[in-house]
C-alpha cells in the first residue's frame, strides 16, 4: 500500500481537500451568518420592542399575549416583555438564552445583541414615564446549508469527507490508469510481444501521459523494426556466408586429392569473406549507435574524389573500364573524411561491379551556395524502375545482376545511405538512358 502510486495520490488529494475544508469550516463556524444575523437583528429588535410595548400599554397582557405567540409562529422568534424590576409582565419564566444579552443591556442601558448557536437581543423602551426590557430568542433554521451552524458539524463533516473522497478516488483513478496501461504494456513488451501499443487503451488523451504513451509505441515499434531487421540480416548473412564456406569446403577437399588449382578459388573466398564481414561490422556500428554524430570536420569534396579517382583507375583498367570526373570545382562540407570517403568509394566500386566494359563511369561535382552534390553515373545493364527504392537495402540486389556479377555483397549502397543521413544529406538512384544507373548524393555545405 506504501508504494503504491495511486495510493500516495489519493491519500495526498484527500489529506489536502480534507485540510482545506476543515480551516473552511472553523472559519465558518468563528464568522457563521453573523454578518447577515447581526443587521436583521439589528433592524428588527427595536421594532418588535416597541411594537410589543404599544400592545401590552393599550390591550393589555391578552394583547402582548397573543402578539407574541404570532411572532413566534410566523418569524421563529421568542419574545418577552420584563418590567422595570426585570419580571415578565405575563409571568413567564425568563429566557435563559438571553440572560447574558439581558446581563450586558442593563449595565449599559443601551440595546444589546448576542450571536452563537442562539441569537439573542435586549432592548430597554421607555413609554409613559414606565421602563421596559424586551428580550427576543431566535433559534435559526436547523438544515444542512443554512450557514448558521446551530446543527452539529459532524454530519456536515462526514458528508464532505465523503465527497472529497469520492472526488479524490476519481481523479487519482484518471491519473494513475494511464500509467497502469504503460506498466501492463511494457512487461508485454519485456516478454516478447512486440506488438503490443499503449496508447490505443489511453482513450484519446492529449495530455502528458497521453504523449508518454505515444513516445512508449514509438519505442516499441522502433524495437521491433530493429528486431525485425536483425532476424532478416541473420538470414541474409546466413545465405551469403553459406555459398563462399562451401566452396571453401570443396576446395580444401580437391587440395586434399593434391588437387592445388583451388588456392585462388580459396583466397577468392576468403577476400570477399573478409570483405563481407568488415561491410557488416560497419552496418552494425552505424545502426546501433543511431546517436553517434558524424566528426565535424573540413572536407574537400574535390580532392577527396580526385583520390578515389585515381584509386579506381587501376582496377577499371584491368576491366577495360575508364572514369570520366568533372571534380575542379573547390567546394568544401563539413563532415567525417573517413566516412565520406568510404560513402563515395562504396559508390564507385558498385558501379565498377555493374558497368559494361569499354563504357565510362562518370564523377560529376557541382556546387551551390548552400549544398553539394556528386553524381556518380554509370552505362551499365541498369536496373528495373520498381527496383530503385529498395537499392539501399541491406543484402539488396538486383536478381539478374547479381547472377552476372556474384562479388556483389549487397553492403555497398545500404553503408553510403547510412554514412549520408548522418551528414544530413540525401541520396537517390535514378535510371541512365537509354540504359545505366546513377547516384546522386547531395551535402550540405559551407563556403570554404
Amino acid at each position: 500500500m506504501r508504494q503504491s502510486l495511486y495510493a500516495k495520490i489519493f491519500l495526498w488529494f484527500c489529506t489536502t481537500v480534507m485540510v482545506t475544508l476543515i480551516v473552511t469550516l472553523v472559519a465558518a463556524a468563528l464568522v457563521g451568518s453573523q454578518p447577515v444575523g447581526k443587521r436583521w437583528m439589528t433592524l428588527t429588535q427595536d421594532l418588535y420592542a416597541h411594537t410589543a410595548v404599544d400592545f401590552y400599554m393599550s390591550g393589555g397582557s391578552a394583547s402582548l399575549e397573543r402578539y407574541l405567540d404570532t411572532l413566534e409562529r410566523s418569524s421563529t422568534v421568542q419574545g418577552q416583555l420584563l418590567d422595570d424590576a426585570g419580571r415578565d409582565v405575563l409571568g413567564r419564566p425568563a429566557l435563559h438564552d438571553a440572560s447574558v444579552v439581558l446581563a450586558q443591556a442593563n449595565r449599559s442601558g443601551q440595546s444589546r445583541i448576542r450571536l452563537g448557536r442562539v441569537w439573542s437581543a435586549a432592548s430597554p423602551v421607555s413609554y409613559a414615564g414606565r421602563h421596559f426590557t424586551f428580550v427576543m430568542v431566535l433559534y435559526p433554521a436547523r438544515q444542512i446549508f443554512d450557514g448558521t451552524f446551530a446543527r452539529s458539524m459532524l454530519f456536515r463533516t462526514v458528508l464532505g469527507f465523503l465527497l472529497v473522497a469520492l472526488c479524490c478516488l476519481l481523479l487519482a483513478r484518471h491519473i494513475t490508469r494511464p500509467i497502469l496501461v504503460l506498466e501492463r504494456a511494457a512487461s508485454a513488451l519485456a516478454s516478447g510481444s512486440l506488438t503490443v501499443r499503449a496508447l490505443p487503451q489511453m482513450g484519446g488523451r492529449q495530455d502528458e501521459l497521453g504523449r508518454m504513451a505515444a513516445a512508449f509505441d514509438h519505442m516499441a515499434e522502433r524495437i521491433q523494426t530493429l528486431i525485425q531487421t536483425q532476424k532478416q540480416m541473420l538470414g541474409h548473412i546466413s545465405h551469403e556466408l553459406r555459398s563462399p564456406l562451401t566452396r571453401i569446403g570443396v576446395s580444401l577437399e580437391l587440395l586434399r586429392r593434391g588437387e592445388n588449382e583451388s588456392l585462388e578459388q580459396i583466397q577468392a573466398d576468403l577476400d570477399r569473406l573478409n570483405q563481407m564481414i568488415g561491410e557488416i561490422l560497419e552496418l552494425t556500428r552505424m545502426d546501433l549507435q543511431p546517436g553517434v554524430r558524424a566528426a565535424a570536420l573540413r572536407v574537400d569534396l574535390s580532392a577527396m574524389l580526385k583520390a578515389i579517382e585515381q584509386d579506381a583507375a587501376f582496377e577499371a583498367r584491368d576491366r577495360g573500364q575508364r572514369i570520366e570526373s568533372h571534380v575542379d570545382t573547390q567546394c568544401t562540407v563539413i563532415g567525417d573524411p573517413a566516412l565520406l570517403r568510404s560513402c563515395f568509394e562504396n559508390i564507385v566500386r558498385n558501379a565498377l561491379l555493374y558497368t559494361t566494359a569499354g563504357t565510362p563511369i562518370r564523377i560529376v561535382l557541382r556546387c551551390e551556395a548552400d549544398w553539394a552534390e556528386v553524381l556518380i553515373e554509370d552505362e551499365g545493364e541498369g536496373v528495373p524502375l520498381e527496383a530503385l527504392p529498395r537499392l539501399f537495402e541491406m543484402f539488396y540486389r538486383v536478381g539478374s545482376l547479381s547472377e552476372r556479377n556474384p562479388k556483389g555483397t549487397g553492403f555497398g549502397l545500404a553503408i553510403a545511405k547510412r554514412i549520408v543521413d548522418l551528414h544530413n544529406g540525401t541520396i537517390s538512384a535514378a535510371r541512365v538512358q537509354p540504359h545505366g544507373l546513377a547516384i546522386r548524393v547531395t551535402l550540405p555545405r559551407v563556403l570554404s
